[in-house]
């Protein structure tokens, strides 16, 4: 049989030679400056294709399955077709490649990437039969192919204007004659092939659609899992830094409970030695100067004792995360500040810090107070650094001198008030957040707290 193509279910049913005759597919035309490189690039083009041409069909059937959607416009010939490109009526054509080559050339088209359907053409023979004869044509279709002069050659320049690859020798001419009405055959089985191949291709869409859906589920599944599995990583780490901050506040609290202690076995001792200097005296006055003394011994110890009582649930209660300005705002309600005006110009943080954070702040801003009328401006802002943020809170007044700058954050600098910045800067450091004092000696008060970037957060407000 000639001009048989070349499938997979023909080779079933039929023989070829092992040289094919010709080989064709369909092919997409456009302007040079389409920009049509791929069968997604005509999403939204409009097609020009010769009405009824399987060309344009196999193009409908090859754009449905990339999920493509074309505006297809029927003409009723191939000059209709090239004519509607070529005058802007159409974006691109399509049709066999063996058909468009010499038009476009005339109407200055350039043939795109844009290829499908191909099929190659060869003589067959019933399966099992006639296999002499394939093997005696094989040799005379090579030769034809080498020999730009040979007859089938020149037939494939004149009618397709293209060089001829794929070329049948003169002598066997006869053979076509002789399988001519087997082509009535070949265009049932080619109709009933293609109505099958139709059916398979409409069953795997069936499934493709089936398997989509199924990776949908599994990627939500998937997106859900990975959610779950952000999430525990985040509780554990915030467990990892609750834990280390925990283990920092119960050291702070036992160094806390030790000067404390220190301070009350001082002032025994100073006690029983003014006790026993008070047995020994003579006098009343002196009596009455070692009883005011053995009084300020005793305020003293039950200074420390308030002053433990109220700090002895440093460390007990995991550090969590605290409003910045509210914790704040909540401190400085225990401080008369009417005489002096706020300025605030702070995003809104939050920071992981001690439940104590509120006295922090108190013993800070207290440290303000304290020095009077002389402060009449509070100012708090923030300074965004590489991998930290520090809060800046600074005020007028006279400041604190240069050689009490650190003295002012130990121990034995206790506030009048009952607060002390060794405290502030203590519970501040449970979570690694430092506090330094850095004003002129003459010019205010100017306290640091700087955050690394794993403590604080910045929460974004929805307008």
């Amino acid at each position: 049989m000639p001009a048989v193509t070349v499938t997979p279910e023909c080779l079933i049913l039929y023989d070829f030679t092992n040289e094919s005759v010709l080989s064709i597919w369909s092919q997409v035309y456009a302007r040079p400056d389409s920009g049509i490189n791929t069968i997604l690039d005509l999403e939204g083009k409009r097609v020009a294709m010769v009405r009824g041409a399987s060309s344009g069909v196999g193009l409908r059937d090859y754009a449905e399955k990339f999920g493509v959607t074309a505006i297809y416009l029927e003409k009723d010939t191939p000059a209709d077709i090239f004519t509607a490109v070529s005058e802007g009526e159409a974006d691109a054509l399509v049709m066999y490649n063996s058909a468009g080559q010499e038009e476009v050339k005339e109407y200055g088209l350039t043939t795109t990437p844009v290829m499908f359907n191909p099929a190659q053409f060869g003589f067959a023979a019933l399966k099992g039969r006639n296999q002499d004869l394939l093997r005696a044509i094989d040799p005379y279709i090579a030769e034809s192919k080498k020999n730009p002069s040979s007859i089938y050659s020149m037939s494939m320049q004149r009618w397709y204007s293209i060089t001829a690859e794929e070329i049948i020798p003169a002598f066997l001419w006869w053979i076509l004659g002789g399988v001519a009405s087997l082509a009535s055959l070949f265009v049932m089985m080619s109709y009933l092939l293609r109505r099958e191949v139709r059916r398979k291709t409409a069953e795997l869409a069936r499934q493709n659609e089936e398997l989509v859906r199924k990776n949908e589920e599994l990627r939500a599944a998937y997106d859900q899992l990975t959610a779950m599995d952000e999430e525990l990583k985040d509780n554990f780490y915030q467990l990892r830094k609750s834990e280390s901050a925990l283990i920092q506040a119960r050291k702070k609290l036992n160094l806390l409970h030790t000067l404390i202690g220190q301070d009350i076995r001082n002032a025994f001792f100073n006690l029983a030695g003014f006790i026993q200097i008070s047995k020994e005296s003579e006098s009343f006055d002196e009596a009455k100067i070692i009883f005011e003394k053995e009084e300020k011994i005793l305020q003293s110890v039950q200074d420390n004792l308030s002053f433990s009582e109220k700090y002895q649930n440093l460390g007990i209660n995991q550090p969590r995360w605290q409003n910045f300005e509210y914790v704040l705002l909540s401190a400085i309600s225990h401080l008369d500040l009417s005489h002096i005006s706020r300025r605030i110009d702070l995003p809104d943080i939050e920071i992981f810090a001690d439940p104590l954070l509120e006295d922090a702040f108190l013993a800070i801003m207290d440290a303000i107070v304290r020095q009077g009328d002389q402060v009449t401006r509070i100012g708090l802002s923030c300074q965004k650094n590489a991998d930290t943020i520090t809060i800046i809170i600074e005020s007028d007044g006279q400041g604190i001198p240069a050689n009490e700058k650190e003295q002012v954050f130990k121990w034995e600098y206790l506030g009048k008030s009952g607060t002390s910045l060794f405290l502030a800067r203590e519970i501040l450091s449970i979570t690694d957040i430092s506090l330094q004092e850095t004003g002129e000696p003459d010019a205010g008060i100017r306290f640091e707290i700087t955050v690394p970037e794993s403590e604080y957060r910045i929460v974004e407000t929805n307008e």
